[in-house]
């Protein structure tokens, strides 16, 4: 090979290996957008048994977009957690699955859980690990919105038995802080995302918007490839 076409070559091979960390971005993204919903900030109330407030509690809970090493997932914090601090979700390696990592209250490491979308939209995930440390720890974690995405609702849920049945521990009911979804025209729109943009942003003396501080930050990194996916993507009628 003549020396003059290994740096041809090389760029050729950065090229492709860009490419493929964009299509793995947009995969991410896309198979993440119907849970857009859950991006913003929430109050909740927590109910081990429903319509009961014996053993209620309240707790905050933060969910934004995460971009790191050319992956997209949604992450939340919960300073109040009963069950869990923080926690991951991503896409699963199968076409819509989701895998679900999240950190214990007590620091003794995270639990894994892996599902998807049912019939009704619900996110169900299971523990990877059948048998949990811990009789009232959650084994199934079902999370889905309701009332146009201003309430999110997460049930933790544990094994019975050797069956394959759950009982109740208890669900948690957040009230949505704000808005952080798109409902209509005329909304500002996170060029991230497509959801409502709450943060302004400046590119070249103008104002865009996005929804989350990890769109603000994806931005602030690559204003002009964002954009150009954005207009893409508006062309495209999507």
């Amino acid at each position: 090979m003549k020396q003059s076409s290994i740096p041809c070559l090389s760029l050729l091979l950065a090229a492709a290996v860009c490419t493929a960390a964009d299509d793995r971005l947009a995969a991410d993204k896309a198979a993440l957008a119907p849970l857009q919903q859950f991006v913003g900030s929430w109050r909740g109330v927590g109910q081990p048994r429903r319509g009961s407030s014996q053993g209620a509690w309240t707790e905050t809970a933060d969910w934004a977009w995460k971009f790191a090493e050319g992956r997209a997932a949604l992450v939340f914090d919960s300073p109040k957690g009963k069950y869990y601090r923080s926690g991951k979700l991503a896409p699963g390696e199968a076409k819509g699955q989701f895998e679900l990592t999240l950190k214990r209250v007590d620091a003794s490491g995270d639990d894994h859980f892996s599902g998807s979308r049912d019939a009704g939209g619900q996110l169900v995930l299971l523990a990877d690990k059948k048998e949990r440390a811990g009789a009232d720890m959650p084994s199934r974690v079902t999370i889905h919105t309701v009332a146009g995405g201003d309430r999110l609702l997460v049930l933790y849920e544990k094994r019975s038995g050797a069956a394959d049945r759950y009982v109740r521990l208890a669900e948690v009911g957040y009230t949505r802080v704000g808005i952080a979804f798109a409902k209509g025209s005329g909304e500002p729109e996170c060029v991230v995302t497509g959801g409502l943009g709450t943060i302004a942003v400046e590119h070249r003396g103008k104002t865009y918007y996005v929804c989350c501080t990890g769109c603000r930050d994806l931005f602030n990194d690559d204003p002009e490839g964002v954009l150009a996916e954005y207009r893409q993507r508006k062309a495209a009628g999507k």
